[in-house]
C-alpha cells in the first residue's frame, strides 16, 4: 500500500520526510511538486496544497494535477488534513472531525476527470474510504484527542470567510466543519480510484460562534498548535492502513490521467 498526506506547509516538517526527495510530476492537468519520505521502510508522499511556499490561494489550486500526481506515483492510499471552522460549540479549535460527508458549496473549480466524455457519474454514496476513515478515527482515539467521528464538511470556495448568516444555514444543515479545500479533492480522488480519507483540523469558530473578529494570524497559529496531536493521530493511522483494497474505492482506479 503506497499512501500519501496532502496538506499545508509543515507537515513536510516532520520525521518521514527528513531525506527527502522532490518529485516533479507532470499530466495533461499540469503539474505538481510531491516529497517523498518513508514510514516504516515503505514510501510516503507528501504534497503540498497551496504549493512548495504556501502561496496558490484555495480557489486557484490545480486539485486536478495534484490528484493526477498521486495517480502517476502508484499511491494507492491518501490522507487530506484540512484547516476549517467549527459550526457548533461542541467542536472547538483544537478539535478534529473524521469527514465522512460534504456539502459543495464550490463554484469556480475544475472538479471532474470526466470532463471530455465519456460521461461518467461517479457514486458518492460514500464519499470517504471507509478504512482510511477507520485508520483516522483509531488515531483520534490513541491520542485521545476531542473529536466528531463522522463529521459533515461544508466546502466553500474561499479566500474570504464566511459571512455569519451563510454560518448559520450550513450550520442548519447539520454539518460541523466548513473550509476551503476539501472539495473538489475528495471528489476527484474518488474518480481515481484512490482509498480517500480526511482529518478536519478545528483552527476557529465560524464567524458568528465567537465573540471576536476572525484574523488570519489567529487561524494559523490555532493550527501550529494543533500539530502536535495531529502528528500523534496521524502516526497511529498511517500504521493502520489496510494492507489491500476491499473497500471498492479502486473502481475508477483504470482511469488514463
Amino acid at each position: 500500500m503506497r499512501m500519501a498526506l496532502i496538506g499545508g506547509t509543515g507537515l513536510d516538517e516532520l520525521a518521514w520526510f527528513a531525506a527527502r526527495k522532490v518529485n516533479v510530476v507532470s499530466s495533461r492537468f499540469g503539474s505538481a511538486e510531491v516529497i517523498e519520505g518513508k514510514i516504516g521502510g515503505q514510501p510516503l508522499f507528501f504534497l503540498p496544497r497551496h504549493g512548495p511556499s504556501h502561496s496558490t490561494p484555495p480557489g486557484a489550486i490545480n486539485y486536478r494535477a495534484q490528484i493526477a500526481a498521486l495517480r502517476t506515483l502508484q499511491v494507492d492510499a491518501v490522507i487530506g488534513v484540512c484547516a476549517t471552522g467549527s459550526l457548533t460549540p461542541d467542536l472547538p479549535p483544537g478539535s478534529f472531525a473524521v469527514l465522512a460527508d460534504f456539502i459543495d458549496m464550490t463554484r469556480r473549480r475544475a472538479d471532474t476527470f470526466f470532463d471530455q466524455g465519456p460521461v461518467v457519474h461517479t457514486d458518492f454514496s460514500q464519499p470517504y474510504c471507509p478504512r482510511v476513515s477507520d485508520a483516522l478515527r483509531s488515531g483520534c482515539k490513541q491520542a485521545q484527542a476531542r473529536y466528531e467521528s463522522n463529521g459533515i464538511y461544508v466546502g466553500v470556495e474561499g479566500p474570504r470567510y464566511e459571512t455569519p448568516a451563510e454560518v448559520r444555514m450550513y450550520a442548519a444543515t447539520g454539518a460541523h466543519v466548513v473550509g476551503m479545500t476539501n472539495v473538489p479533492e475528495a471528489i476527484l480522488a474518488k474518480e481515481a480510484g484512490l482509498c480517500y480519507g480526511a482529518i478536519a483540523v478545528v483552527t476557529n469558530l465560524a464567524t458568528g460562534l465567537a465573540a471576536e473578529h476572525l484574523r488570519h494570524d489567529d487561524v494559523r497559529a490555532s493550527m501550529v498548535k494543533s500539530a502536535e496531536k495531529l502528528q500523534e493521530i496521524l502516526s497511529v493511522a498511517l500504521m493502520q492502513m489496510p494492507a489491500d483494497r476491499t473497500c471498492g474505492c479502486a473502481v475508477n482506479s483504470s482511469l488514463v490521467i
